[in-house]
C-alpha cells in the first residue's frame, strides 16, 4: 500500500544569483598635470558632475517551460543600471542580477521545481548607482494547471514501488514510478534522509522502461538494517511515497579494495569469484601552468579460473561511460574487454578458460577525467 500526500505550499526562498559585474575603466592625467583644472562653463566648479536624480526605466516579461521559469527585464538609465531584482509573489522568491549585456537586458531562471503549480505575479526592480529605483508593472504567469481548475488533466497522484539491488559497497536503489500525465521526478530517502541525487531512468537498456535508479554508497552507513523509501512527484504537484523497504548493509559480504593495487604485482587476491568487490578509481589532477593534467588510476584483482569455466564480471558505477573493465593475463595482455561506450549502459566482460586452470587479472581503468566523489564501483563476479 502506498502513502499519498499533496504538497502545495510555496516555501519562502531567497535565491540570489550574483554575477560579477564588470569593472569600469578610464584613463588619468599625466604625472606632470597635477594642478586642478577649471570646471567646464556649464558645470559647478565644486562638483565634477551633476547629481543623478533620474530613476531607471524598466519593463518585465516571463517565459515558462517544462523545466524552468525565466524572468526577463529591459532596464535603462541616464547614467547606468547597477542591478535588477525579480520579486515573485511579493518577496517569496527574489533573484538579483548585477550584470547585463550592452543592450540592457537582464535574465534570471529558476528551476520549475522551486515554484509550486498555480498562478503567480512578479515585478522587476531596477536600481542605478545613485540609489534611484523603479519597479516595473506587475506581470503574471502560471506553472502547470492548478488542481481543480477548468482544464486540469492531472487529478491522480503517481504510483511508485521501491526495491534494492545489493547490500555491499555501491548498491542500486530502484523504483517503478508511473503517472497519468507526466512525472516531475523521483528521489530516494535512506533512513529518512534524501540521498541528494535525483533518480535517473533505467541504468541499462535491460531495465524496465518505467524504472528509476540511484546508485548509493553503503560505506557511509553502519552495518545492519536501514530503511529505504522512494518518492515520486508529478507536474501537478501530487506526491507519493512508496512502502518502506529494508537495506541490509553487510561489509563482510564482499571484498573491499586495498591500496596499492595499481599494478599486476600488487593486485588484490580474490578468494571466491562469487563475492562482490567494492573500490574506487582515484584519478589525481595536477596543474602545470594553465594546463590541468589528469593522472589516471588503475585497479587490479587476481583470481584463478578453473578449467572449462567462464568468468563473468559486471560493473556497477556512476561512470558506466567512463570506467572500463577487462580481463588480462600475467603479461597484461587483454583476454577479454568491454566496449568503451556499451550501448546497453552496463559494463560487463566474460572470459572462457581452456582445459587447465589459470590465473587471470581483472583490470579497472578510466578516461583521463577528474570524477571527484563519483568514482566508486562494485564488481559482481560469477563462475559457470
Amino acid at each position: 500500500m502506498t502513502r499519498t500526500s499533496a504538497t502545495r505550499a510555496l516555501p519562502a526562498l531567497l535565491l540570489t544569483l550574483l554575477l560579477a559585474a564588470c569593472g569600469g575603466g578610464g584613463g588619468g592625467d599625466s604625472p606632470n598635470d597635477t594642478a586642478q583644472k577649471p570646471a567646464p562653463p556649464d558645470a559647478p566648479a565644486s562638483s565634477p558632475s551633476a547629481a543623478d536624480t533620474l530613476p531607471p526605466v524598466v519593463s518585465a516579461s516571463v517565459t515558462v517551460s517544462t523545466t524552468a521559469v525565466t524572468f526577463n527585464a529591459l532596464a535603462t538609465d541616464n547614467v547606468g543600471v547597477v542591478s535588477v531584482s525579480f520579486i515573485v509573489d511579493g518577496g517569496t522568491i527574489e533573484a538579483s542580477v548585477q550584470e547585463s549585456p550592452s543592450d540592457g537586458s537582464y535574465t534570471s531562471s529558476l528551476p520549475i521545481g522551486l515554484v509550486t503549480n498555480g498562478t503567480h505575479s512578479f515585478v522587476a526592480v531596477a536600481v542605478d548607482a545613485a540609489g534611484n529605483s523603479t519597479t516595473s508593472a506587475s506581470a503574471g504567469f502560471t506553472v502547470g494547471t492548478p488542481a481543480g481548475a477548468p482544464g486540469s488533466s492531472d487529478t491522480l497522484p503517481p504510483t511508485i514501488t521501491a526495491a534494492v539491488q545489493g547490500h555491499f559497497g555501491l548498491v542500486k536503489l530502484t523504483a517503478i514510478a508511473k503517472d497519468e500525465t507526466r512525472l516531475f521526478g523521483v528521489d530516494f530517502l535512506v533512513d529518512g534522509q534524501l540521498t541528494g541525487t535525483w533518480a535517473s531512468l533505467h541504468y541499462s537498456s535491460n531495465d524496465p522502461a518505467d524504472q528509476y535508479y540511484v546508485l548509493f554508497d553503503t560505506t557511509t552507513l553502519l552495518p545492519g538494517a536501514h530503511t529505504v523509501v522512494a518518492r515520486a512527484r508529478d507536474l501537478a504537484n501530487h506526491t507519493t511515497l512508496s512502502d518502506e523497504i529494508v537495506l541490509n548493509v553487510d561489509p563482510a559480504a564482499g571484498l573491499a579494495e586495498t591500496e596499492p593495487n595499481n599494478t599486476l604485482a600488487t593486485a588484490n587476491a580474490v578468494a571466491s569469484a562469487q563475492l562482490p568487490i567494492y573500490g574506487t578509481l582515484k584519478n589525481e589532477t595536477e596543474l602545470i601552468g594553465s594546463t590541468k593534467i589528469v593522472h589516471t588510476d588503475s585497479d587490479y584483482y587476481k583470481l584463478t579460473v578453473p578449467a572449462g569455466q567462464t568468468l563473468t564480471v559486471r560493473m556497477l558505477t556512476p561512470q558506466h561511460q567512463g570506467f572500463f573493465v577487462s580481463i588480462v593475463d600475467a603479461n597484461g595482455d587483454k583476454l577479454s574487454g568491454d566496449a568503451e561506450f556499451p550501448s546497453s549502459g552496463e559494463v560487463s566482460v566474460a572470459y572462457t578458460n581452456g582445459a587447465t586452470a589459470r590465473e587471470v587479472w581483472i583490470r579497472l581503468s578510466s578516461s583521463p577525467y577528474d570524477f571527484e566523489d563519483r568514482n566508486q564501483y562494485t564488481l559482481s563476479l560469477s563462475l559457470q
